[in-house]
């Protein structure tokens, strides 16, 4: 009986091995099928695509490329099919050309697509090409460029339509796509792939890169592409008649890629050009008030009382940056100037009480005189004329914007206090603050 049991398990044991041996050939057989199946054959995907343009079939034709490429690593280096799938693009803008001569419900938005991603499969047949060619010759072979030619011809063919859908985009406001086409109009103007054997250009472009540069940062700027933005930025300054608002947009690119440096760069030269463009002005200031750089900020605003000496908004802010100098006799000077212009100036009126008020602290913080000393009457008089200073222009500001107490509540409250004047500081209790 035990010979039996140990005859039977050797049997199952046979078994399961043979069986998964089974398994194993079965599995190995599968996998080798698979890697057939997946093994790139080029002359049938040749094949396949001069099968659909032969049927005029032109978006299947571009699919079945497309699709090989995408599956297969040999088919994404292969510069012929790029070149293939050139002609099927080529053929479909035939068709929606011929739609849109005959009015016949032509797809614009395709139209302009295809002619993109002409130029982009034509480009990256092109490289690959060069590649090809570069290896080669590393191994000494010689090796010439068959495809550019014809590439660089079947593109020359459609610049025009490519800066134009540039443009109809822009028009459009569809800052992204008029920048997709703007870019590659301007980057393709200097690609080799429009030099012939002899070195020469056969692009036939007119001198528009200027403009095409202005329309391409703006377009760049509206679509949230900081970068292009900068692209574009130095070619598109050649225009004068944009330049406001080229070095507006540059600032603010150079700011949200976060080159400070570039920035202010931009901001002082477009101020100095165009110091009446509210913008450069008041982000310098702003800026440099924010680094605590107050001399440069009051530089700024000096410069705008000079060109605007009946502005009350410079005068104002060049008060504000000397205040925060400790210019206080100067600042007083500019807060004047304010009133002079704005008689009702509420803001201009606090301002002047404040300094007054500071002033008055600074002389008592000093004032360490005895009663005795015959100066001390003198100097107590001299700190009490500062708080009757104050108390004056704090008045006017209530007079002018009595709504608003942030701008005099306080300074005229403590300025009575200082000034023992007991009724007008009760009168001030129905203030709440």
């Amino acid at each position: 009986m035990f010979y039996l049991k140990i005859l039977e398990m050797k049997k199952i044991s046979i078994f399961i091995i043979l069986s998964f041996l089974t398994l194993s050939v079965f599995a190995q057989k599968a996998e080798k099928g698979k890697k057939t199946a997946d093994v790139f054959k080029k002359s049938a995907v040749v094949k396949a695509y001069r099968t659909c343009m032969k049927e005029k079939n032109y978006a299947k034709a571009k699919q079945t490329l497309d699709e090989a490429v995408k599956k297969y690593d040999e088919a994404k280096e292969d510069a012929q099919l790029y070149h293939y799938k050139m002609e099927a693009l080529n053929e479909l803008i035939g068709l929606e050309n011929r739609k849109i001569y005959l009015k016949s419900n032509p797809d614009t938005i395709g139209y302009f697509n295809y002619m993109y991603e002409l130029y982009v499969t034509g480009l990256t047949c092109d490289s690959l090409e060069q590649k090809a060619i570069a290896r080669k010759r590393d191994m000494g072979k010689k090796a010439e460029p068959k495809l550019r030619k014809g590439v660089g011809t079947t593109m020359l063919a459609y610049r025009k339509n490519i800066l134009n859908a540039g443009k109809f985009y822009y028009k459009k406001r569809n800052y992204k796509d008029a920048f997709r086409f703007l870019n590659m109009y301007a980057q393709t103007k200097s690609s080799d792939i429009f030099v012939d054997s002899k070195g020469v250009s056969i692009l036939e472009d007119p001198d528009d890169m200027t403009e095409v540069s202005v329309l391409a940062a703006l377009s760049a700027y509206g679509s949230g592409d900081y970068g292009g933005t900068i692209t574009y930025l130095a070619e598109s300054l050649n225009d004068k008649s944009f330049e406001s608002q080229l070095l507006e947009i540059g600032s603010k690119a150079y700011g949200e890629l976060g080159d400070t440096t570039q920035m202010l760069n931009v901001l002082e030269n477009g101020f100095r050009l165009y110091p009446d463009a509210e913008y450069f002005f008041v982000t310098l200031t702003k800026f440099y008030n924010n680094q605590g750089d107050y001399e440069k900020a009051l530089q700024k605003a000096e410069r705008m009382t000079e060109l605007h000496p009946n502005n009350r908004d410079y005068w104002f802010m060049k008060g504000t940056e000397q205040a925060l100098l400790g210019m206080k006799e100067e600042a007083l000077a500019s807060f004047g100037k304010c009133v002079e212009i704005k008689a009702d100036d509420a803001e201009a009126f606090s301002s002047i009480g404040n300094i007054y008020l500071s002033e008055a602290h600074d002389a008592y913080a000093r004032f360490n005189l005895p009663r005795s000393n015959p100066a001390y009457t003198k100097e107590r008089q001299a700190i009490n004329d500062l708080y009757r200073k104050a108390a004056k222009a704090f008045e006017q500001a209530k007079k002018f914007s009595e709504a608003n107490l942030s701008l005099w509540l306080s300074g005229l409250r403590e300025a009575y206090f200082k000034l023992n004047k007991g009724r007008e500081l009760r009168a001030l209790e129905k203030y709440k603050q």
